[in-house]
């Protein structure tokens, strides 16, 4: 009987610690999800093309 409680006290611990990875990593792609979409729906700045120039010496015309 006692191998029985054992065998069902890990299952239980496995589920809880799954449980908790599961709801930790949940809030941080929901974080991550929200912190997206304010990115992407951001107003774009306009920015005058001397200042964008100097921002990025890559990009020459």
């Amino acid at each position: 009987m006692s191998e029985i409680k054992g065998q069902l006290l890990g299952i239980v611990l496995v589920v809880a610690i799954f449980g908790a990875v599961a709801g930790v990593l949940l809030g941080a792609f929901n974080t991550a999800a929200e912190n997206t979409t304010e990115k992407i729906t951001a107003d774009p700045e306009i920015v005058a093309p001397s200042e964008a120039h100097a921002a990025n010496d890559l990009l020459t015309f």
